[in-house]
Protein backbone atom coordinates (compact mmCIF):
# COMPACT_ATOMS: atom_id res chain seq x y z
CA UNK A 1 0.00 0.00 0.00
CA UNK A 2 1.27 3.62 -0.73
CA UNK A 3 0.89 6.77 1.28
CA UNK A 4 -1.49 8.21 -0.96
CA UNK A 5 -3.96 5.16 -0.89
CA UNK A 6 -4.47 5.91 3.41
CA UNK A 7 -7.48 7.34 4.23
CA UNK A 8 -9.53 6.23 1.52
CA UNK A 9 -12.65 4.90 3.32
CA UNK A 10 -12.95 7.29 5.33
CA UNK A 11 -15.45 9.52 3.87
CA UNK A 12 -17.91 6.57 3.80
CA UNK A 13 -19.29 6.77 7.17
CA UNK A 14 -20.01 10.88 7.52
CA UNK A 15 -21.37 10.47 3.88
CA UNK A 16 -23.84 8.16 4.83
CA UNK A 17 -25.21 10.03 7.75
CA UNK A 18 -25.08 12.71 4.84
CA UNK A 19 -27.58 11.34 3.14
CA UNK A 20 -29.59 10.14 5.06
CA UNK A 21 -30.23 13.11 6.96
CA UNK A 22 -30.60 14.64 3.40
CA UNK A 23 -33.17 11.82 2.78
CA UNK A 24 -34.68 12.60 6.07
CA UNK A 25 -35.34 16.52 5.35
CA UNK A 26 -36.60 15.52 1.88
CA UNK A 27 -39.57 13.27 3.21
CA UNK A 28 -40.18 15.50 5.99
CA UNK A 29 -40.66 18.25 3.19
CA UNK A 30 -43.03 16.06 0.57
CA UNK A 31 -44.88 14.75 3.73
CA UNK A 32 -44.96 18.02 5.26
CA UNK A 33 -46.60 19.71 1.85
CA UNK A 34 -49.24 16.51 1.63
CA UNK A 35 -50.43 17.34 4.89
CA UNK A 36 -50.75 20.98 4.70
CA UNK A 37 -52.79 19.98 0.75
CA UNK A 38 -54.74 17.01 3.16
CA UNK A 39 -56.11 19.83 5.41
CA UNK A 40 -56.60 22.30 2.52
CA UNK A 41 -58.98 19.57 0.87
CA UNK A 42 -60.43 18.74 4.19
CA UNK A 43 -61.85 21.72 4.75
CA UNK A 44 -62.40 22.46 1.10
CA UNK A 45 -64.88 19.26 1.26
CA UNK A 46 -66.00 19.90 4.23
CA UNK A 47 -67.52 23.36 3.10
CA UNK A 48 -68.65 21.53 -0.47
CA UNK A 49 -70.91 19.10 1.64
CA UNK A 50 -72.12 21.90 3.44
CA UNK A 51 -73.32 23.31 0.59
CA UNK A 52 -74.88 20.57 -1.02
CA UNK A 53 -76.74 19.87 2.66
CA UNK A 54 -77.90 23.58 2.45
CA UNK A 55 -79.62 22.96 -1.50
CA UNK A 56 -82.28 20.09 -0.23
CA UNK A 57 -85.39 21.15 -0.01
CA UNK A 58 -88.59 19.80 1.60
CA UNK A 59 -90.73 19.37 -1.40
CA UNK A 60 -94.08 18.98 0.19
CA UNK A 61 -93.35 22.59 1.90
CA UNK A 62 -92.22 23.94 -0.70
CA UNK A 63 -95.51 23.21 -2.58
CA UNK A 64 -96.93 24.93 -0.06
CA UNK A 65 -95.14 27.78 -0.98
CA UNK A 66 -92.71 27.84 1.58
CA UNK A 67 -89.11 26.98 1.38
CA UNK A 68 -87.66 24.74 4.15
CA UNK A 69 -84.99 22.44 4.57
CA UNK A 70 -85.12 18.53 4.66
CA UNK A 71 -83.19 18.10 7.96
CA UNK A 72 -82.88 14.45 6.78
CA UNK A 73 -82.21 14.29 3.24
CA UNK A 74 -80.20 17.67 4.02
CA UNK A 75 -77.71 15.32 6.52
CA UNK A 76 -77.74 12.25 4.13
CA UNK A 77 -76.61 14.70 1.17
CA UNK A 78 -74.16 16.09 3.39
CA UNK A 79 -72.54 12.58 3.89
CA UNK A 80 -73.03 11.21 0.47
CA UNK A 81 -70.81 13.95 -1.18
CA UNK A 82 -67.88 13.11 1.13
CA UNK A 83 -68.43 9.13 0.59
CA UNK A 84 -68.69 10.26 -3.42
CA UNK A 85 -65.35 12.47 -2.87
CA UNK A 86 -63.17 9.18 -1.02
CA UNK A 87 -63.61 10.97 2.60
CA UNK A 88 -65.24 9.99 6.00
CA UNK A 89 -66.99 12.46 7.99
CA UNK A 90 -70.29 13.35 9.88
CA UNK A 91 -73.02 16.28 9.13
CA UNK A 92 -75.51 17.13 11.66
CA UNK A 93 -78.24 20.42 11.91
CA UNK A 94 -78.31 22.60 14.60
CA UNK A 95 -80.96 24.74 14.72
CA UNK A 96 -80.73 26.87 11.60
CA UNK A 97 -77.12 25.53 10.55
CA UNK A 98 -75.37 22.48 9.28
CA UNK A 99 -72.12 21.53 10.89
CA UNK A 100 -70.12 19.00 8.61
CA UNK A 101 -66.65 17.09 10.03
CA UNK A 102 -64.48 15.29 7.25
CA UNK A 103 -61.22 12.97 8.11
CA UNK A 104 -59.40 11.98 5.36
CA UNK A 105 -56.51 10.07 5.25
CA UNK A 106 -53.34 9.61 2.96
CA UNK A 107 -50.55 7.03 3.21
CA UNK A 108 -46.70 8.78 3.63
CA UNK A 109 -44.25 8.70 1.38
CA UNK A 110 -41.37 8.74 3.36
CA UNK A 111 -41.81 8.99 6.58
CA UNK A 112 -43.21 5.18 6.82
CA UNK A 113 -39.36 4.48 7.23
CA UNK A 114 -39.35 6.16 10.73
CA UNK A 115 -42.99 4.27 11.61
CA UNK A 116 -45.53 6.86 10.54
CA UNK A 117 -47.53 5.10 7.65
CA UNK A 118 -50.38 7.38 7.36
CA UNK A 119 -51.28 11.39 7.50
CA UNK A 120 -54.90 11.97 8.64
CA UNK A 121 -56.46 15.26 8.22
CA UNK A 122 -59.23 16.70 9.45
CA UNK A 123 -61.77 19.67 8.50
CA UNK A 124 -64.66 21.16 9.10
CA UNK A 125 -67.45 23.64 7.66
CA UNK A 126 -70.91 25.38 9.08
CA UNK A 127 -73.24 26.53 6.83
CA UNK A 128 -76.22 28.82 8.16
CA UNK A 129 -79.35 27.38 6.60
CA UNK A 130 -81.85 30.21 4.75
CA UNK A 131 -85.72 29.86 4.19
CA UNK A 132 -87.93 32.09 3.13
CA UNK A 133 -91.04 32.94 5.24
CA UNK A 134 -94.14 33.34 2.37
CA UNK A 135 -95.62 37.26 1.84
CA UNK A 136 -98.41 38.06 3.80
CA UNK A 137 -101.58 36.53 1.87
CA UNK A 138 -100.11 33.64 0.22
CA UNK A 139 -100.67 30.19 1.36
Amino acid sequence: MTGDEQGGGAVSAPMAIAVLALFAVIGLGIDGVRAAQGLARADALAEEAARAAGQILDVAELQRGRVVIDDGAAVNAAVAYLHQSDADGTASIIGDRVRVQVRISQPTVLLGLVGRTEIVSTGSAEALLFTTVPAEGTP
